[in-house]
């Protein structure tokens, strides 16, 4: 029997949001059973569910009514990495979540720190029955995410960018307590150069810099400590995927196998999985 947790106090964040740059507080507050994740932002409070995506172009965005919060993928990745099913996330000084280190290890670490609790409400099984296929084509290039039936959540997951320091990586990660933090927490979110050059003329991703995500050039990597794993890019689409995964009103057991996919599939797979089930 699984029961609903919740956090046992308060833990606070600060940090300038990676599209933003506005320097901004989040604090998690336990909260009862039922709540789910409950984002608190000056225009109004959002729930961390499925039908509230609207955007995954270069983040993933939650919105209801006036409310919007961004950039939500890497706490919500880290509360789900920890078990963690009820906590209200209230940010002071923007509506876009710190990227601190642009992973989850943080958030990881201070929820580990910080311990969790047992409500004495079941939280909810969804056993994934059937398979589940979204595929979309961009600049001639197919990708996919597909999800069909498996006892526990597993993820197989395929990336390949024509660049020298990345080439072509595959991970597997299967949930199981602690694998989140040990394998996945650390992978940081990546862009170009050119094209983080390019936004922020643009007025777009205001925080990036090599503090907040990895940078890489024509010719490698622009951060000088390097990668943190040789894989870490295909680990961080598994960290945002699993953040995807985070918005269902239900723990989902199913094996998912992607193939170039990112936030725009993650949203669509999640729409489909949360209408078809709840």
């Amino acid at each position: 029997m699984t029961f609903q947790t919740t956090l046992k106090k308060k833990i606070t964040f600060t940090g300038i949001g990676l599209h933003t740059g506005i320097k901004t507080t989040l604090d998690l507050l336990p909260a009862e059973a039922g709540t789910g994740i409950l984002f608190l932002t000056g225009d109004g409070p959002v729930r961390a569910v499925y039908n509230n995506a609207v955007d995954g172009t270069f983040a993933l965005t939650l919105e209801h009514k006036k409310a919007r919060v961004q950039t939500c993928e890497h706490l919500l990745a880290a509360l789900h990495g920890a078990g963690v099913d009820n906590a209200v996330c209230e940010l002071f000084g923007s509506n876009e979540v710190p990227i601190l280190d642009g992973s989850s290890l943080l958030f990881s670490k201070a929820l580990k720190k910080t311990g969790i609790i047992k409500h004495k409400k079941k939280k909810r099984l969804v056993e994934i029955n059937k398979v589940f296929l979204i595929t979309d084509t961009i600049n001639g290039t197919s990708r996919f995410l597909r999800a069909e039936p498996a006892r526990a959540l597993k993820i197989k997951y395929y990336v390949s960018y024509e660049h020298p320091a990345i080439g072509t990586l595959y991970r597997e990660y299967s949930q199981k307590p602690g694998v989140f933090q040990k394998e996945i927490a650390a992978a940081r979110t990546f862009g170009w150069d050119k094209q983080v050059k390019e936004q922020k003329k643009l007025g777009l991703i205001k925080g990036g810099s090599t503090k907040t995500g990895l940078l890489f050039g024509v010719k490698g990597i622009e951060n000088r400590e390097g990668l943190r794993y040789k894989d870490e890019i295909v680990r961080h689409k598994i960290l945002d995927l699993l953040g995807a995964l985070a918005l269902l009103p239900f723990n989902v057991r199913g094996s998912f196998t992607a193939f170039k996919s990112g936030h725009s599939l993650d949203i669509r797979m999640i729409k489909e999985l949360g209408g078809y089930y709840e």
